[in-house]
């Protein structure tokens, strides 16, 4: 009985939805708007959350030692910077390793070649190149650094500070965001009242028999039923349209993305390794939303 009447409930669901297939098409149309707009929030967050990753990775103190410093002292001072719990890493540079890598800097500065192959030996010092867990433990390296010990050994120290660049990146994904949350929830209230209107619109072409159905003893659910899974599959549909685009518009800006922002994220692998948590939870969402909506457009006609 319980499966007969679910076979039932999806029959009446399906003829329904082909029934009215204009008003259908557009329910489908703005539930996936609402997808596409959220989707766009997901992929604007990961993006912004991945640029703010590589920036911080830039982020580092230099220190660069006097010639004459010997590489015991410069060893010293490394095991004793990476013994703060702000540091999360402390890389050593010998002499050699700087000028090679000044060399390959500039090989294309034939001034500089020349300049460097006449002097008698290495211009260039150790370097400890310090990276903090968290940027917000940069100001305690430093004061690390600063320690009155160490001033006579250190020739010169640099912090490459990207404050500004991560705050203007959160200032603009911040604004872009709050846009978007807007756009969506107008999108689901749209595709709300559109189920809305699309159950009251089925309903009045079916009243009658609502009617002799709760003459003959037919329970609320047995009549909610094909018209709650109407919408129900409206939202799926949706779900596969917009998650097809979404996909399409990813794969279009991933070259873009890159060239933009100078650093490899894949997009659209994000939205592989995370596809179930996203759209998963987005389709129980909308499905919950449909659900809600019906049964509010079907409470008066069901009182009898």
């Amino acid at each position: 009985m319980f499966l007969a009447a679910i076979h039932r409930s999806i029959i009446f669901a399906l003829q329904s939805f082909w029934r009215n297939i204009w008003l259908s098409l557009a329910t489908i149309f703005i539930i996936a708007l609402a997808f596409l707009s959220i989707n766009f929030l997901v992929a604007l967050n990961a993006i912004s959350d991945s640029a703010i990753a590589a920036v911080k990775d830039k982020i580092d103190v230099s220190v660069y030692f006097k010639r004459d410093v010997k590489e015991s002292k410069i060893a010293e001072i490394k095991s004793h910077l990476e013994t703060l719990s702000q540091a999360k890493s402390v890389a050593y540079f010998s002499p050699d390793d700087n000028l090679a890598q000044f060399k390959a800097r500039h090989q294309s500065d034939q001034i500089i070649q020349e300049t460097l192959t006449e002097l008698a030996g290495n211009p260039l010092g150790a370097t400890l190149v310090i990276k903090a867990k968290e940027l917000a433990d940069y100001p305690e390296i430093l004061k690390a650094i600063d320690n009155p010990a160490y001033t006579e050994l250190i020739e010169n120290k640099s912090y490459d500070d990207h404050q500004l660049v991560i705050s203007r990146i959160n200032s603009i994904t911040d604004n872009i965001r709050k846009g978007g949350l807007i756009i969506s929830l107008i999108f689901v209230v749209i595709a709300v009242l559109i189920v809305f209107n699309t159950v009251r619109i089925a309903i009045f072409t079916h009243q009658n028999e609502i009617g002799i159905m709760k003459l003959v003893g037919a329970n609320n659910w047995f009549i909610r039923a094909p018209f709650i899974l109407e919408n129900v599959i409206s939202g799926l549909v949706a779900c596969v349209v917009a998650t097809i685009v979404i996909y399409g518009i990813l794969s279009f800006l991933q070259p873009h993305l890159t060239a933009f922002f100078g650093f490899d994220f894949n997009i659209s692998k994000y939205f592989n390794d995370n596809f179930i948590k996203i759209f998963a939870s987005e389709l129980i969402g909308i499905t919950v939303l449909n659900v809600i909506s019906s049964s509010l457009a079907l409470t008066k006609y069901l009182k009898v």
